[in-house]
């Protein structure tokens, strides 16, 4: 029996492309935290003129109660240069900043002050909306 191996030659400056986990419908939409009122109070706070800061990022998430382990971990994956690991810690957090900014109106900012955040209650559709009024399991029961 004869071991066979592949050789690929790679051209010098060629480099592998990751592809994004992110629909392209949607690239534009989330490019650069979105724009609704708690992604421009995230930049606001976490952007300087060299762009986005993430030691910032991560303390803004500490001081309204994001629980610590989270944080770490986020913290770790982005310091790692994992990939994807600065969008979905951008995402995670950001989608954890909102609950306290919905149930209390305001988040704290990096320098203590509290800042009034109004933000709607998201728009449930699919499989969540019949959850929320109880038509999940009459689906399920072939019962409307």
């Amino acid at each position: 029996m004869t071991d066979q191996v592949e050789v690929v030659e790679v051209a010098e400056g060629d480099e592998k492309k990751t592809k994004s986990i992110v629909d392209k419908k949607y690239v534009n939409r989330y490019k650069g935290g979105g724009s609704d009122v708690l992604a421009e109070f995230i930049k606001g706070q976490c952007t300087s003129k060299d762009g986005f800061e993430w030691p910032a990022f991560f303390e803004l998430a500490r001081k309204n109660g994001v629980p610590e382990e989270k944080v770490a971990m986020y913290q770790s994956q982005v310091a790692e240069k994992r990939h994807g690991a600065e969008g979905r810690a951008r995402m995670t957090i950001r989608n954890m900043l909102a609950t306290p900014a919905r149930k209390n109106g305001k988040l704290i900012a990096l320098d203590g002050e509290e800042v009034a955040i109004d933000l709607p209650k998201p728009t449930l559709s699919g499989a969540a909306a019949k959850a929320a009024t109880g038509k999940a399991g009459e689906a399920e029961a072939g019962t409307f």
